[in-house]
């Protein structure tokens, strides 16, 4: 059964008529012919948008068109679709689509939508305390992690083979990988500060990778957003 956000379908009266496929990215590839050479070259980019088809079922003694208007309520107001029996992923909603609903019978209706989702099934994941040098495993696709980092002064977060600086900060910063923001928020303030980060937000690459930190950062809370295509 289908999850959005919170809200399990049948809590408003919807079912699936069919067991939902399992979506897949499609990956942008350029492949690039040169007279003289075997074969063509190939130049791969990021992954597409998934858009996913879901026809939903009403079969209730109430009225299909007042639990239309309550299910359309629901889907148009969702971030999250997830599977029941896939416990802990889900996919982000980025925009729906609903098409006109088929109602011959005043107890029966039924519908599709289009979801637009972002690229990756994402984990449900827990923020991991650092205090010192770290490993981090990741067995799915490359991660855009949160990160927030404690730091009295200036200091150097590592991760692999990458480094970046905090620097003069008193406090705390947030790092964002996925929105390429540095900020601080702090009773509903907002701060900009990606003038005291030097270098390019850090990923977390497949496979198993240290983090460590020098200087005046005492700690880092890191949420990793595991992913996978």
């Amino acid at each position: 059964m289908i999850n959005l956000d919170n809200t399990n379908i049948k809590e408003i009266n919807l079912s699936v008529s069919e067991r939902p496929e399992i979506p897949t990215p499609e990956q942008d590839i350029e492949h690039i012919e040169v007279r003289g050479r075997n074969g063509s070259l190939t130049k791969k980019y990021a992954f597409k948008d998934i858009e996913y088809k879901i026809t939903f079922d009403f079969l209730e003694s109430a009225s299909f068109k007042q639990a239309f208007r309550q299910a359309k309520q629901v889907i148009f107001n969702a971030k999250k679709l997830s599977f029941e029996d896939d416990p802990g992923i889900y996919y982000k909603i980025k925009s729906v689509v609903i098409d006109d609903a088929t109602n011959d019978i005043l107890e029966y209706g039924q519908f599709t939508v289009t979801f637009t989702l972002d690229p990756f099934a994402y984990e449900e994941t827990d923020t991991i305390e650092v205090t010192q040098q770290t490993t981090l495993n990741n067995l799915g696709y490359e991660a855009e992690p949160y990160i927030k980092c404690y730091v009295a002064g200036t200091g150097n977060i590592y991760l692999g083979d990458q480094v970046i600086t905090i620097k003069d900060i008193n406090g705390f910063i947030e790092l964002d990988s996925e929105m390429m923001n540095a900020y601080k928020a702090e009773n509903d303030l907002i701060t900009n500060l990606n003038n005291h980060m030097v270098g390019d937000f850090l990923l977390i690459p497949n496979g198993q990778s240290i983090v460590k930190f020098d200087g005046d950062i005492s700690k880092l809370e890191i949420n990793p957003r595991w992913r996978w295509i």
